[in-house]
């Protein structure tokens, strides 16, 4: 079995927390409970959680594959430093920032749903994991050379790359 990388998991709780987050945030504005400002807290930090969390992270071992259009957000992640890149401040983030949307009924699953985005992140602060942006390989821009052809047309199968078997049977 191999190690268990706790912090993709976060990451991807993370996104599902930020919708969920965001869905129940226009649920309360547009059911217009009396503390609708907590809906509209709530609809915010969906929207600053899903920018900290989009950028996927490098992963140990394996592959790493980034989302699309990532990079931009992934150089403001690595600028952050501690503040960014640290697990454990995400888990203390995350946990300060559900306490609010607990005190709200349409809200409270978001705030569950950061509450064990959070908790997963305490697993992997402790298991050592931090936050590295994914290298983007630069292939060659430019345009494609394409091979000349090698014999006028019409141009048939290359005889030469058959076996003489097959060029016994076709000439029959």
């Amino acid at each position: 079995m191999g190690k268990i990388e706790w912090a993709m998991w976060a990451n991807e709780q993370a996104i599902v927390s930020c919708f969920v987050t965001i869905l129940c945030g226009v649920l309360a504005v547009s059911g217009q409970f009396n503390l609708w400002g907590i809906g509209v807290y709530a609809i915010l930090k969906g929207i600053v959680t899903f920018l900290i969390e989009y950028p996927r992270g490098k992963r140990q071992k394996g592959t790493s594959y980034p989302r699309r259009f990532q990079h931009l957000l992934s150089i403001l992640i690595s600028k952050g430093r501690l503040l960014t890149r640290n697990y454990f401040v995400r888990f203390v983030f995350y946990l300060c920032v559900s306490v609010p949307c607990c005190f709200m009924l349409p809200t409270i699953l978001g705030a569950l749903c950061y509450m064990i985005t959070s908790l997963i992140y305490l697993v992997a602060a402790i298991k050592g994991e931090q936050w590295q942006p994914i290298e983007v390989d630069k292939e060659e821009t430019g345009p494609k050379v394409i091979e000349q052809p090698r014999r006028p047309p019409p141009r048939r199968p290359d005889v030469s790359q058959r076996g003489p078997q097959e060029i016994n049977s076709n000439q029959v």
